[in-house]
């Protein structure tokens, strides 16, 4: 005991001491005195330290005897954050009437280490080679959080209705290879009378049409060997004579609408959802139909407007585009947003916990396995990244290291043609880049990240950041990697896309100039209009609190004077 009374380790040899000084101020006392201490600890601190919470209010014999076998394995270094940690396990409990009293006797030992002379030592220790529990109670990494109440799950049967690959068969193969090649290559005027698409855009359109064909195939009954493009439009509306063939067009407007009934009633999709699905078939029809246009050719057509107006089929898909984008502008959100909502302060907030969790060493002191640590860096990167540049996340999975990642005279800075990222035709004319220098603050953990763990997940890509198995990032992938580790700390189905809402809310409810926002949305890419109108989630209320203050603000004048009586002669 005179060894631990010197030189305590754990929190478990602290509480002893602790509990002989105060069995020592009152011998004859009838009472436990350590009891308020116990409780405290055991019942209203430890599951902070990922010590089951006990069942009941009064502690048990069992419940004792495991708490402080649990002290044992807790290093007197995280004392320091006793008090926040008790209040967290106060928080998620709820009302708890006797929490003033518990936090007292806590705050009364905190107290008395301050003055024992070991404790100046003791608080000094590697505490950040420690990481805090991962596990807390507000959230899981297993749990499967919904934020709609659609009928349609990923656990249905008919979830994934799009073609797999060994369904598609070699013809059907070709002619989507022609057809994505049909929107990106540049060809002659008299075929294709729109610009070239990004292959990112022009890939949607053929994972769409697959998912289309699927459907055929699953619900409509078409062989696997009959599927080809031309079953989704199957007619350009024109007869041989070039008049409208009013049969034909109403045979696929039919169809197309079958498909559009079935995503709405079975797939419970949002409008937007239909108008994605619009815009890839008028894709399949240009590609399909454009030998059939006598309309002007690309080189001769004004940019505002529009080539394959003389294809009726063409006009019709871009009719039902206005119709759909009538009610995506007026659709409520199809997802409960109060269950993914994060603010920038809280996201700030796990950011440094995450950071935190890189610790070599868990809560008991033993060694981490190096894939652990890898992946904990990676997500506490990738975090710190987004909070430093909130770019789309389409950045972090194509970020990679002498292109995209550029480090010049020892700064670090993130560079991106037009081809890199969204909106880049926009904002990089002629040839010019989007520069944006990353803060030193993020230095540390990138050039760590970079040197000593990236190797450990044996990444088969040139890109920064990669999956577990080796592969680069997908969207789903980077999705589920950060969605699960902020639920996990917030209990909110936070994504990487809401950051950009997160930080514009935030600046907008904080009063920010319009300066600062003109400068935000040109680091975002995208215009202070659509800053507006998607990235600001302030509610109505919200949105004219300012207003209401300043008409309550402003002040009283005073009424003008009355004006002189007039004296009326007398008559």
């Amino acid at each position: 005991m005179s060894n631990i009374l010197l030189n305590p380790k754990t929190l478990f040899d602290v509480y002893q001491i602790y509990c002989e000084v105060l069995k020592s101020q009152d011998n004859n006392s009838k009472y436990d005195k350590t009891a308020g201490i116990r409780t405290a600890l055991i019942r209203y601190t430890l599951a902070k330290w990922g010590f089951p919470l006990p069942s009941r209010n009064k502690l048990t014999s069992e419940d004792i005897k495991a708490g402080l076998e649990f002290m044992k394995g807790v290093p007197i270094s995280e004392l320091k954050n006793a008090l926040d940690y008790q209040q967290e396990v106060f928080d998620s409990l709820g009302n708890i009437a006797s929490s003033r009293n518990y936090r007292f006797h806590l705050n009364k030992m905190l107290v008395w280490c301050h003055t024992q002379s070991w404790w100046k030592n003791a608080a000094k220790t590697d505490a950040d080679k420690y990481c805090p529990p991962i596990r807390l109670q507000r959230g899981r990494v297993s749990d499967k959080v919904r934020v709609t109440n659609k009928n349609m799950t990923p656990r249905c049967s008919d979830f994934m209705y799009g073609l797999k690959s060994p369904e598609i068969l070699p013809e059907l193969q070709q002619e989507l290879n022609i057809f994505l090649n049909f929107q990106t290559t540049l060809v002659g005027s008299r075929k294709r009378q729109d610009a070239p698409l990004r292959t990112r855009s022009a890939m949607a359109h053929v994972n769409n049409s697959k998912r289309f064909l699927g459907w055929l195939h699953r619900f409509q009954g078409v062989p696997l060997e009959e599927l080809s493009l031309k079953q989704l439009v199957s007619a350009s509306g024109l007869t041989r004579d070039g008049h409208r063939d009013e049969d034909a067009i109403d045979k696929v407007i039919d169809l197309i609408d079958e498909l559009l009934q079935w995503l709405r009633e079975v797939r419970e999709a949002s409008p937007n959802t239909e108008l994605k699905c619009v815009e890839s078939l008028v894709a399949v029809a240009k590609f399909l139909y454009h030998k059939e246009s006598k309309y002007q050719s690309r080189e001769q057509v004004a940019s505002k407007r529009v080539g394959y107006r003389d294809i009726p089929i063409i006009e019709e898909l871009r009719r039902f585009e206005c119709e759909i984008m009538a009610r995506v502008n007026t659709a409520p959100p199809r997802s409960d947003e109060s269950k993914k909502w994060v603010d920038w302060p809280t996201f700030k907030a796990c950011i440094e916990r995450l950071i935190e969790e890189c610790a070599p060493r868990d809560k008991k002191g033993k060694k981490r396995s190096i894939r652990t640590l890898a992946q904990s860096h990676q997500i506490a990167l990738i975090c710190m990244l987004l909070s430093a540049f909130p770019d789309r996340s389409r950045t972090i999975r194509e970020l990679e290291l002498g292109r995209t990642l550029v480090n010049r005279d020892g700064k670090w800075f993130v560079e991106h043609t037009a081809e890199d990222f969204k909106t880049g035709n926009s904002f990089c004319k002629n040839g010019q880049k989007r520069v944006v220098e990353l803060p030193e603050t993020l230095y540390p953990l990138l050039e760590e990240w970079l040197s000593q763990w990236r190797s450990v997940l044996n990444p088969n890509h040139p890109y920064v950041f990669t999956q577990l198995n080796g592969k680069p990032l997908t969207d789903g992938s980077l999705y589920q990697y950060f969605r699960k580790r902020i639920y996990r700390l917030t209990g909110q189905a936070f994504t990487p896309h809401l950051v950009r809402d997160s930080i514009v809310t935030y600046l907008k409810l904080s009063g920010t100039s319009d300066q600062v926002l003109a400068a935000l949305a040109e680091l975002l890419a995208h215009s202070q209009k659509m800053q507006h109108q998607i990235y600001d989630r302030r509610t109505p209320e919200q949105k004219v609190a300012p207003a209401l203050q300043a008409l309550q603000s402003l002040p009283t004048g005073t009424l003008p004077p009355p004006p002189p009586l007039t004296v009326k002669p007398p008559k």
